[in-house]
């Protein structure tokens, strides 16, 4: 079926195509029951047919466990500072509801711009009662200029909410920084509980919410994602992390630093622990960044069974806490420890496994995944209770994008697969330039289509056909813009296309350049490599004692090891204050920002 093209008028809000019929669920397994004789999740077979849309969703755990805790939110990632049982949740998002209804007719946009919270998940699911599109967007700290000042003007110039949506200490410094924009602001902290007014939308708004993008190769683009689709990866979420035999009723904590402005944030933070019914423990990124043992503990202190990361997460992990921080940590109970990148590093799992074996940790646990916001954000992931699938292939071969199997050591890399992707989902590696599906032995663009895509970008039709109407056969797909390739029926990912390096006739991912770079001497923390003109340029993060002191020395042992390791002569090794390479919100490298802004002062 053909993408839909978005279409914004007055008021409203749709997508120009059917509304798709709800997911089936009845396939995932619940065992225990409630007292009143109803399961205790809402994903059984016995409810997944009468759940259209969140806020049913939402609902339907209030009436089966409304006074158990729902979100609890940890100050400072240590103190239990909030929380709401499922019955709180429904009554206060009933009340916002109430409110925005009488401020805006369902399809307007609001921007929901609250500092690290609870009040950020009431207010979600608020819009999601009342039909009004919630806008996720990262909250400002700082003065007009900061990044996320610039990423918010971005998202609210291309979105023109009606609404601003924050807290009350916060709202008017942010609504100040937005300008003239004719944006009613409302602290929802303010609203009272009462939901008298409260009575099903007429009408209920096909579109969810908006999911800006982080911005990685370019400005941040709005996914527009439907009840429908939110609901279908929320269920195979469900299936790729579940056993066959198992009691989702029961399902321990999960644990989440990560922000709920982003996909990761919001579905593994807020929306999968809805789907099932569980206790979700919520900390902001700050609180983990300065001491990230905070998140270790939290899992440790809630028995969490599931804590999701970017690989980032767990180098912070690695590097920030202490033998004395991880003596009297118990992670045995922690099932599936998600990962993400592009790509991902084999040494990651190895030493986080290593390093933190004697708290119970198990290397089993690692659950590799790949995915997006533009697939809502999963596409594949595994395997369960099983060890992560490492495989080695020849680094000549995937140069000419070609995939063969290696024996380890000189000349091969190792590249983790990000599992097996969904039964419901349709994974095709395809030429880049053609779209033309390749053989299994290729590497390709990795192209996806399912019910969890989403419905294109908000307001941009030729985005939305470019990226999201491939064609392959009669069917159209997500352009990811990454290449991969299928191997033992695992998805592995090699690079982001804009991110490649052409060197004379050789297709290299900067990720490994990179790496040789960090690896190549003690003082180097992170470093980015890219294209100027026809040369690379690697720009190396270096710790402040060093950088004056040894400038000499580290510019010769990454310049030495990168042509050592990777055959490539360097034009240039610029060294950097920590903090300066430009990255997303989510941590990632902006490798198109670093060469825009020419980083080469030293």
């Amino acid at each position: 079926m053909r993408p839909a093209a978005v279409v914004a008028r007055r008021g409203r809000t749709s997508v120009a195509r059917p509304i798709t019929a709800p997911p089936d669920l009845r396939n995932v397994r619940t065992a225990r029951k409630s007292p009143a004789g109803g399961s205790w999740c809402a994903v059984s077979a016995e409810t997944a047919a009468d759940v259209v849309n969140l806020a049913e969703l939402c609902r339907r755990q209030a009436e089966l466990r409304g006074e158990e805790r729902a979100f609890v939110f940890l100050e400072s990632g240590v103190v239990e500072s909030a929380a709401l049982t499922y019955g709180e949740l429904d009554r206060r998002a009933r009340a916002i509801a109430v409110r925005l209804r009488s401020l805006v007719p369902p399809g307007s946009r609001a921007l929901l711009c609250h500092p690290p919270g609870l009040e950020f998940v009431a207010a979600f699911l608020g819009c999601l009662y009342s039909g009004v599109v919630a806008v996720p967007a990262p909250p400002v700290r700082r003065a007009a200029g900061d990044a996320r000042h610039t990423r918010l003007l971005s998202i609210t110039t291309d979105c023109e909410p009606a609404l601003l949506l924050s807290t009350s200490d916060t709202i008017a410094g942010v609504h100040a920084l937005l300008g003239d924009r004719p944006i009613i602001p409302l602290p929802t902290d303010s609203i009272t509980d009462d939901d008298a007014g409260w009575c099903e939308p007429d009408e209920r708004n096909e579109i969810a919410y908006l999911q800006y993008t982080s911005g990685t190769t370019g400005r941040p683009k709005g996914v527009v994602l439907t009840h429908a689709g939110v609901l279908h990866n929320l269920a195979l979420i469900v299936r790729g992390g579940s056993r066959p035999d198992e009691d989702l009723g029961r399902l321990a904590p999960t644990v989440s630093w990560l922000p709920v402005f982003h996909d990761m944030g919001l579905i593994g933070g807020v929306l999968q622990p809805l789907f099932l019914g569980q206790l979700s423990v919520l900390m902001s990124a700050q609180s983990f960044a300065r001491v990230p043992a905070n998140w270790l503990r939290a899992i440790s202190r809630y028995g969490a069974e599931i804590a999701a990361s970017p690989s980032l997460g767990y180098e912070l992990c690695l590097r920030r806490v202490t033998d004395d921080q991880r003596d009297g940590l118990d992670l045995s109970r922690w099932r599936i420890a998600a990962i993400s990148d592009e790509p991902l590093r084999a040494s990651t799992i190895d030493r986080f496994a290593a390093r933190f074996a004697p708290c119970g940790f198990r290397r089993e646990a690692f659950f590799p995944s790949y995915g997006m916001a533009e697939s809502t954000v999963l596409i594949s992931g595994g395997p369960l209770d099983g060890q992560p699938v490492v495989r080695p292939f020849d680094s000549a071969a995937l140069e000419r994008g070609r995939v063969e199997r290696a024996s380890s050591g000189a000349g091969a890399r190792s590249l983790v697969g990000c599992g097996e992707p969904d039964p419901s989902l349709e994974v095709v590696i395809a030429d880049p330039e053609t779209c033309v599906p390749l053989g299994p032995d290729e590497v390709g663009e990795i192209l996806v289509s399912g019910p969890s895509i989403g419905a294109g970008y908000w307001n941009d039709p030729a985005g939305t056909e470019r990226t999201f109407g491939a064609q392959v056969g009669d069917r159209r797909f997500l352009r990811t813009g990454n290449l991969g390739f299928l191997f033992e029926g695992q998805l592995f990912v090699t690079c982001r296309i804009p991110d490649l390096l052409d060197v004379d006739g050789r297709q290299l991912y900067p990720y490994d350049i990179e790496a040789t770079a960090v690896d190549s001497h003690d003082a180097v923390r992170t470093a980015c490599a890219v294209m100027d003109g026809a040369d690379v340029v690697v720009f190396a993060e270096v710790d402040h004692r060093h950088r004056a002191t040894l400038q000499d020395e580290i510019k010769y042992a990454v310049a030495t090891a990168v042509h050592a390791v990777n055959g490539v002569v360097l034009s240039r090794v610029a060294l950097m204050s920590p903090g300066t390479l430009p990255l997303t919100t989510s941590g990632k490298l902006r490798r198109a920002a670093c060469r825009s802004l020419g980083l080469g002062g030293e």
